[in-house]
């Protein structure tokens, strides 16, 4: 038995070239159907897995397009119905424009906002008409709800609005039935008031405070707003009164700015 196998483990090697031997003249032939065999061999071990996971591979680039298209075609179905949307509601406010009428001796040119500034509320605002419309410095600024505010400065295509906001801003007005006058300014910690009103006028809750038209800045009778309330205080010559804004200053977007009519003459 040890002989035996002295034998075998001498020989194996010649053995094993002879069987690498064989194969090779079996697959240059093609004897015995070897060269198939072995095909099948390498397509099942080698190739097929490579091919199913190329396929699952480009199942999954055809299922990542696909779904690319769905949002952009999603994307742009919301785009139009916001497009949409929009259009119905600027629809509505110039619906609600319609029929506005100008002060006596003025006329009116449209303007849309492009842009607001201020912390809060906005205290002034950037209109897309310019001196080559006409627009000039100090004209009054108005919506379809009241006055706004007014022009503080021009270039030929746009024109900033200093909104009644602006604690700057200062407007010389009046109480609607009693026709008495004071000063409306802005306050940051109390809102829109009605200054250097004295103690014994005549104002109360509900009236309407206008314009004066005095200075010759804001054209007269223009609404400013309502009064909300009013204070007396004892020992002191002047009331407190404040006023809700006719204008919401949040939502300014359409605005017209008013031009006085110029005198015809020959």
């Amino acid at each position: 038995m040890n002989l035996l196998s002295s034998l075998l483990a001498r020989s194996w090697r010649n053995v094993h070239l002879a069987i690498i031997t064989v194969l090779s003249i079996a697959l240059i032939s093609g004897l015995f159907g070897v060269e198939r065999f072995v095909s099948r061999v390498v397509v099942s071990g080698l190739y097929e897995p490579f091919f199913y996971i190329k396929n699952a591979v480009n199942d999954l680039t055809t299922a990542a397009d696909e779904r690319d298209v769905l949002r952009e075609s999603l994307v742009e179905a919301s785009m139009k119905l916001s497009l949409q949307e929009e259009a119905f509601r600027e629809n509505l406010r110039l619906r609600s424009i319609l029929g506005f009428e100008p002060p006596a001796s003025y006329h009116i040119i449209p303007a849309k906002v492009i842009s607001v500034s201020g912390v809060g509320l906005p205290t002034a605002a950037i209109i897309n008409r310019g001196s080559k419309d006409s627009i000039k410095v100090d004209q009054s600024v108005i919506n379809q709800a009241g006055l706004v505010g007014r022009i503080i400065a021009v270039t030929e295509n746009h024109a900033t609005v200093q909104l009644l906001t602006d604690p700057l801003n200062r407007v010389a007005a009046r109480v609607s039935s009693s026709r008495e006058m004071g000063i409306v300014k802005y306050r940051t910690n109390r809102g829109l008031i009605l200054d250097n009103f004295p103690v014994q006028g005549t104002v109360a809750v509900g009236d309407t405070i206008l314009t004066s038209g005095l200075g010759g800045i804001y054209a007269p009778g223009l609404l400013i707003g309502t009064v909300t309330s009013v204070e007396r205080p004892e020992r002191e010559p002047l009331c407190k009164v404040d006023i809700a804004t006719a204008a919401n200053f949040r939502s300014i977007e359409e605005l017209f700015v008013l031009l006085a009519e110029e005198p015809w003459s020959e």
